[in-house]
């Protein structure tokens, strides 16, 4: 429920030209009430206004989307009314448009009155991070947006106006005020956001990022995509960011070569603060040590891995790592909590190493998608012992996983309490098996929040192909039998839609 505080405030900003009026006199902690409602209102005067005179060093964008504070206690537990979904439309453009004007406001009038007559003034940082999804479309969005902020503060102040629309200022005809001067310390501030870089979004960010020296509105950039369809492409994007920003490196989406190996580790360690690599999509399956180049490359990535120290996930896809995983991992002194070995040929030797490491304790986020794990289910059962204090998300998916193996899995899984989010789709799984299991998760595994599970009917047909996407099921087997099934497995699941897999992103569930 909304407090009676963001009642009184909503209440308050009805007027919106006299609350402006009356800020600077307002106490430091009503700011934070005050600019959760002026958003939610779409109160963009005020708004800009509240920026411009923020007394704190930070403003946590993300952070403040929200209207209780049980958020402020925990990460671990969200009311519903704690944070409202962020949509990109005109209101949100129209908002977000107006914070960033009220940064231009503050640079100019340091420009023009100096520094000496803003005593109060704290903010050095505007954190704008964490308002990507899943919707390829929003994500351009909000980094066009950050670009086109950039370039307008690189390039002119403008001088104040009755609208708030940055584009429509850009037009105008307006006394200029150029930022290619030295300025004083108290202009500046930073601009943190997450980058998601392609094709449609590479010229106008290349450009915003090449201008970032000269511009008081300095863009960091925390967590950084690359969709291209080769990770080399994404180099005059790397050496372009603050390396003491950077938080996550995400290639995933891209593919590389051994051969480029040393090219991207030499990239990689210039960011000290990195904390999560999730490297490209790798062309090698075989026995690619037995090539002298391509190990030599692979020893210098190994060898150079250490030096980042405060690395704690590291994700690897397509590449054999068959008896190669501690020589991988053993010489990192730092202890990794998220791990993915997504089809990496994992044997029996490295799951033993695993379980056997430093790194077993700490674990909380495991993906083994793509590796055969009954070929060495002693040792994976093992795996699961050691993590079992640790792990809240694990990913077993297109395992080869019977129900012979499922049930001697069974006991090791339900001694991993904390097990927020269980991936199983693609294993060769009964349906009694899994509506057993379905059954069990409420008293067994009370913290499971999200679980993919395969979906076959005792048909004898083979519906394999079709187990990595349920929906697809439908026609082969009829509207009548699909609809049984869906239904016996939403009333078995531990929450409704249960079925569909959440991705769980490392640095919401540490």
């Amino acid at each position: 429920m909304y407090s009676l505080t963001f009642l009184s405030a909503r209440q308050l900003i009805q007027n919106e030209e006299a609350t402006c009026k009356i800020l600077e006199s307002m106490p430091r902690i009503i700011y934070i009430i005050i600019f959760k409602v002026a958003f939610k209102e779409n109160k963009k005067k005020l708004l800009c206004e509240l920026v411009k005179m923020w007394p704190y060093s930070q403003l946590k964008f993300q952070q403040l989307l929200q209207t209780c504070w049980c958020f402020s206690r925990t990460s671990s537990e969200k009311c519903s009314e704690c944070r409202w979904p962020l949509v990109y439309n005109e209101s949100t453009r129209g908002n977000i448009d107006a914070i960033i004007l009220g940064l231009m406001k503050y640079i100019r009038k340091v420009l023009m009155d100096g520094s000496q007559k803003l005593p109060n003034r704290r903010l050095r940082q505007l954190d704008m991070t964490g308002l990507f999804n899943k919707h390829f479309l929003c994500n351009l969005r909000f980094v066009r947006l950050w670009t086109i902020s950039i370039t307008k503060a690189n390039i002119h102040i403008f001088p104040e106006q009755s609208t708030y629309d940055l584009e429509s200022q850009a037009r105008d005809k307006v006394t200029e005020v150029s930022l290619a001067t030295t300025f004083p310390k108290e202009v500046f501030v930073d601009l943190l956001v997450d980058l998601h870089v392609e094709p449609l979004s590479e010229e106008c960010l290349e450009v915003a990022l090449q201008n970032n020296a000269n511009s008081p509105l300095h863009m960091l950039c925390r967590d950084f995509y690359c969709t291209y369809d080769f990770a080399r492409k994404a180099e005059k994007f790397l050496s372009l960011l603050d390396p003491l920003a950077l938080r996550r490196m995400d290639l995933i989406h891209s593919s590389i070569t051994l051969g480029d190996m040393r090219w991207l580790v030499s990239q990689i360690i210039s960011f000290q603060n990195l904390q999560s690599l999730k490297l490209p999509f790798f062309n090698e399956k075989g026995e690619w040590w037995k090539d002298p180049i391509l190990k030599a490359n692979f020893d210098f990535f190994a060898a150079n891995l250490n030096q980042l120290r405060h690395l704690r996930e590291i994700a690897l896809r397509n590449i054999c790592l068959s008896d190669q995983l501690e020589y991988l991992l053993g010489g990192l002194e730092y202890s990794l909590e998220s791990l993915q070995l997504s089809s990496c040929s994992l044997t029996s030797k490295d799951l033993t190493y695993l379980s056997q490491s430093h790194h077993s304790s700490h674990l909380i986020k495991l993906d083994l998608d793509g590796n055969n794990i009954t070929d060495q289910l002693d040792s994976f059962l093992e795996l699961l012992k050691s993590v079992s204090n640790s792990l809240m998300w694990l990913n077993v998916s297109m395992c080869r996983i019977k129900d012979a193996d499922f049930y001697e899995i069974l006991p090791y899984l339900y001694s991993c309490a904390r097990i927020s989010h269980l991936g199983l789709y693609g294993n060769p799984l009964s349906g009694f098996s899994i509506f057993i299991f379905m059954k069990q998760c409420k008293s067994k595994l009370s913290k499971l929040k999200a679980i993919s599970v395969p979906v076959f009917p005792n048909s004898g047909k083979n519906l394999l192909q079709y187990n990595h996407s349920p929906v697809l099921l439908q026609q082969p087997i009829g509207n009548e039998v699909f609809s049984s099934m869906m239904n016996k497995i939403l009333q078995s699941a531990i929450i409704e839609g249960s079925a569909n897999f959440d991705m769980g992103d490392y640095f919401e569930l540490r």
